[in-house]
């Protein structure tokens, strides 16, 4: 009975020992669910997919599945104004929604052959349970982490998850290899015995949630619940807000789930490889979420966004390159170039993109504006990995190559100038796509913003100073710099 009483605990005022101590609970529980997350996601999820016989349109589906469950935060947002004890429906919903798990994990023991259907119901499940928490969760982390201090709590609790993922990662990769090579009869086991840890993560995240201390909720609006969420629609700034992450959902779920797929099928790299290549974004992404979170408190989350979503979507139209049309000698280094713009572009992306709608969100009246941020995501999230399979399926048999040629009188030279087919076009049109939604995102103020040419200089030159830092490498330098100073050069000139 105290367990239960324990969850309907709030206080009216928390103290600086209280907050201190919630901060460090928050921090855990981003490391233990970032755990699940890569177990049970990551590269793992679209490999057991495919193993399974899941076609691209099926694996774009995988994310759809979690960006369609966005719609429960309606049915949380309602919960949390009937029932103001947020921690305990965070525990409640989270805790079952990780406990749906078990099916898919017995699914090459007693479901194999129900297969990808199987993976997808459960999958289905799971997620709507977990989205309800949505409201309550954004809720209780904008009363325990002050506005000025957001940054650096989210980024530290990225960093320490990103660190456990990053072993966790490489380690499971090659894992399932090893288990492969060893029982290949019985290689789907692998994946039931990583998706058991990450429930495990996941457990263990919940207990972390469980103990936060809560404050009081502030008492909720008479108001019905249509009118309310109307509300944040009215504030112009924040609609442009959500015409952004719309469009930038779009884009990066468009293109984000094939990365996988891409490797494992059309450049043929072992899950060891895909894995070791992850582990370079992850890492990179530590050593990056530090800075990036130190800038959107000392500046804006906007002016983060406005230098990593270019290097992101740079890494985006790179994946064109990695096959021309076949594997060549430097499809490796750009790959290895490609993750490094991805962890460094994502820290930034990660940190920022969460935290502006939490900015922008009046006190008291998070929870309606954040569900609305979560489902204007949501909506298109869903839709983009959709638009992505059908591409990718319609685009597979389909080429579209440019060929520079030089003849002699005793052979003739050829040297493939483009060539995209299949994916290559779907990470095109993701790239363009992102650019028209940095577009959208230079029409939103927030609170904190310089001059954009001043901020962006003072961004880069970190970015350059922490790359210096960790790599007495000219090349390595050099891969990371290039893209970052051509950045500079086109604001520059197109401020001009």
């Amino acid at each position: 009975m105290s367990f239960f009483r324990r969850l309907l605990e709030t206080r009216e005022h928390l103290s600086e020992h209280d907050l201190r101590r919630g901060k460090r609970l928050l921090i855990a529980d981003g490391a233990c669910s970032m755990g699940m997350v890569t177990l049970q996601g990551g590269p793992f999820l679209p490999a057991f997919a495919i193993a399974l016989g899941a076609t691209n349109y099926e694996v774009g589906l995988l994310v759809t599945i979690a960006f369609a469950s966005q719609f429960m935060q309606l049915a949380g947002l309602y919960l949390v104004r009937r029932f103001p004890y947020r921690r305990g429906l965070v525990v409640a919903a989270a805790g079952v929604a990780r406990l749906l798990w078990l099916p898919i994990i017995l699914i090459p023991v007693i479901f194999a052959a129900r297969g990808v259907t199987f993976l997808m119901q459960w999958l289905v499940l799971a997620t709507l349970v977990g989205a309800m928490a949505g409201p309550a969760w954004n809720s209780l982390l904008r009363d325990l982490v002050p506005p000025d201090e957001m940054g650096r709590v989210f980024s530290t609790r990225l960093m320490l998850g990103t660190l456990l993922a990053l072993g966790l990662t490489l380690m499971g990769g090659y894992f399932v290899d090893f288990w492969g090579s060893r029982f290949p009869e019985a290689s789907l086991y692998a994946y039931s015995i990583l998706f058991a840890a990450g429930l495990v993560f996941g457990l263990v995240g919940v207990l972390s949630i469980y103990a936060l201390p809560e404050p009081t909720m502030p008492p909720v609006s008479g108001e019905p619940l249509g009118r309310v969420l109307r509300s944040p629609l009215r504030d112009s700034n924040f609609r442009r807000l959500l015409s952004f992450i719309a469009t930038w959902n779009f884009a990066v779920n468009m293109a984000g789930p094939f990365f996988i797929v891409y490797m494992l099928v059309r450049i043929g790299l072992s899950l060891s490889t895909v894995t070791a290549l992850a582990v370079t974004s992850q890492a990179t992404n530590i050593l990056f979420l530090r800075i990036w979170g130190r800038l959107a408190d000392r500046y804006s989350n906007k002016s983060v966004l406005a230098v990593s979503g270019p290097l992101f979507l740079i890494a985006v139209l790179a994946w064109t390159f990695t096959t021309m049309p076949e594997r060549h000698m430097l499809t490796m280094p750009l790959l290895f170039g490609i993750h490094v713009l991805i962890g460094m572009s994502s820290a930034g992306t990660g940190v920022a993109a969460g935290n502006i709608g939490l900015k922008l969100s009046p006190q008291g009246e998070a929870p309606a504006y954040m569900t609305l941020y979560g489902l204007a995501g949501a909506v298109t999230g869903a839709m983009g990995p959709m638009v992505g399979g059908v591409l990718a399926d319609f685009f597979a048999a389909r080429q579209l190559a440019v060929q520079v040629a030089w003849s002699e009188p005793a052979e003739v030279f050829q040297v493939h100038a483009l060539n995209l087919r299949s994916l290559d076009f779907l990470f095109l049109a993701a790239f363009l796509v992102g650019l028209y939604a940095l577009r959208r995102l230079a029409r939103v103020t927030e609170a904190g913003e310089v001059d954009d040419e001043t901020i962006r200089r003072e961004l880069l030159l970190e970015v350059f100073a922490t790359v210096r830092s960790v790599s007495a490498s000219t090349n390595v330098r050099l891969l990371v710099a290039g893209p970052l100073a051509a950045l500079s050069r086109y604001t520059t000139s197109s401020r001009a």
